[in-house]
């Protein structure tokens, strides 16, 4: 009955990290937040997890969204590699769609 038992909640906690993990088909398309107000995103933002990515390979990764002089938007991202070093990023931030303003885009002058 215990193996039962925690097998059952095993397979139920499965199901809570469904977004988490990878799987065959198209990436899934969430609902955005309505009423984006990208000036309530600014500021600094932590990373609390993540999946692995190429681009992130340090800890203490962070994000700040900031408004630049000629009214776009930019975000600095930075991370505290192995070695203590801190790599930083700068990109411009994007609408994606016009309909949806929370859809938001960033390129990166590598």
């Amino acid at each position: 009955l215990g193996t039962a038992v925690q097998l059952s909640v095993l397979l139920g906690l499965l199901g809570f990290g469904n977004c988490q993990m990878f799987h065959m088909g198209p990436c899934p398309d969430p609902p955005v937040q309505e009423d984006f107000n990208i000036n309530k995103y600014l500021g600094k933002w932590y990373e609390i997890e993540k999946l692995p990515s190429n681009f992130e390979k340090g800890s203490c990764i962070q994000a700040n969204y900031s408004l630049r002089e000629n009214g776009k938007f930019k975000v600095i991202n930075k991370e505290m590699l192995s070695s203590g070093k801190v790599n930083e990023a700068e990109g411009e931030i994007m609408h994606m769609d016009v309909k949806e303003p929370a859809k938001l885009g960033v390129r990166f002058n590598w």
